[in-house]
């Protein structure tokens, strides 16, 4: 097949999104697929390959990372009349979400849609709907009234619209699914998490020195890995990490990997909780060395409530980290109480079980081993197969609609497209 996959972020941008393209896209193309990339011009220098067109983009940026489209529906309309796609695969609902299901309904190709993200849970990026949040926050009822009524009925009407024009919806999650159904669209939705690569379950040599360099002469050494951003919820976890020093003393360092407007103010935070010698912001590190800094750690921290997927758990996994986490959408579905633990939003909470675990060395054992089998699970290239059934069904019926159309004089979709 030949398949085209569009995304209003990729690489250098990290993030979960672009991780999730690049490595479909790869293991399709070791399928024997051929696999192109349209992604946003970051107006930077970047290695991008024959298969990856970068559509031209506006100077200003939303939350100032994510580029906005300028006039992207001509360039890429041209460029897919030239690449005879039998498929195209969108990864956001906006901008370019839009341009996708415009050229499926023009050259008559089926358009898939990853539900990667809760869209809700990102209005703060929004400078007025930022100020209102923090409103909300406040217990400000007028302001909480309005956030909720665009959470629950712009965007959610928004997403039903786009929703339909698409022939298909993956949800990384069972509970992603979930949260769909009540959306009541007719668009077929099926479960296609994010695979992970080989090289999460290979042992890095690196992780040694890297224990070595960030334990001294601690007992312990945890990690998370995140964008730090609001939604990411990182003062909850900081708080935790105090109350665990508190409890049970000096004996842990943190590592954050990641980057992101919070990181100031959760610095701040840090020296204000007094836990600034325990907390080391490692800043953004390249996805295929994260593994090294996985294996060099004892457990595995998080505190997203926005996740649809998390696909950092399961890299943390399979690095025999056990995870613990915040119950909620997407971690709910790979942290089972065998591989990690889910708390409530509660610290105490969250708290008494890092506690627990720790005091507690049979039981770590038993979840680290758990956290690894549980990693196997996401093979990415049974995942990519996985998928390509769906494109596959998709293609065909669009095949025998061509037929009809041909033969019935400009029918348009027959319903057996969308009965899945």
């Amino acid at each position: 097949m030949r398949i085209a996959m569009m995304t209003n972020n990729y690489k250098p941008f990290v993030g979960g999104v672009p991780i999730s393209i690049e490595r479909l896209a790869d293991s399709l193309r070791d399928l024997g697929h051929t696999v192109y990339v349209f992604a946003p011009d970051y107006k930077s220098p970047v290695d991008d390959d024959e298969y990856t067109f970068r559509f031209p983009t506006m100077k200003r940026k939303v939350a100032g990372v994510i580029p906005v489209p300028n006039l992207s529906y001509g360039y890429v309309k041209e460029i897919i009349s030239t690449l005879d796609i039998d498929l195209i695969h969108v990864h956001h609902p906006v901008m370019i979400g839009n341009v996708a299901t415009r050229l499926g309904q023009e050259f008559h190709i089926p358009v898939v849609f990853t539900y990667h993200t809760r869209y809700e849970r990102y209005l703060h990026y929004l400078k007025p709907f930022g100020y209102l949040q923090n409103k909300a926050n406040q217990g400000k009822l007028v302001e909480a009234a309005i956030i909720d009524f665009v959470q629950q009925q712009v965007i959610q009407r928004y997403l039903n619209h786009f929703l339909e024009k698409c022939d298909m919806v993956f949800a990384p999650t069972k509970s992603i699914q979930d949260y769909l159904e009540p959306f009541h669209i007719d668009t077929p939705i099926s479960i296609a998490p994010t695979g992970l690569p080989s090289v999460n379950f290979e042992r890095h040599a690196e992780a040694t020195d890297l224990r070595k360099r960030y334990l001294q002469g601690k007992k312990y050494l945890f990690c998370t890995v995140s964008r730090l951003a609001k939604e990411k919820n990182l003062p909850f976890l900081l708080q935790g990490i105090a109350a665990v020093k508190e409890q049970l003393g000096d004996i842990f360092n943190l590592l954050i990997l990641g980057d992101g407007p919070e990181k100031e103010n959760l610095i701040a935070l840090s020296r204000t909780l007094e836990i600034d010698e325990n907390v080391f912001f490692v800043g953004e590190v390249p996805n295929q060395e994260i593994t090294s800094y996985h294996q060099a750690c004892d457990l595995f921290l998080f505190s997203s409530k926005s996740e649809t997927q998390g696909i950092v758990l399961l890299e943390a996994m399979a690095a025999y980290l056990p995870v613990f986490a915040i119950r909620a959408t997407g971690v709910s579905d790979v942290v089972n109480g065998e591989n990690g633990v889910l708390s409530s939003d509660s610290i105490e909470d969250w708290v008494q079980n890092v506690i627990s675990v720790l005091q507690t060395p049979s039981v770590l054992m038993k979840m680290k081993n758990s956290a690894r089998n549980t990693a196997l699970l996401y093979d990415e290239k049974n995942i990519a197969e996985q998928i390509l059934e769906r494109y596959r069904y998709l293609e065909k019926s669009y095949e025998a609609e061509r037929w009809l159309m041909l033969h019935l004089n400009g029918a348009r979709r027959p319903l057996f497209v969308k009965e899945c």
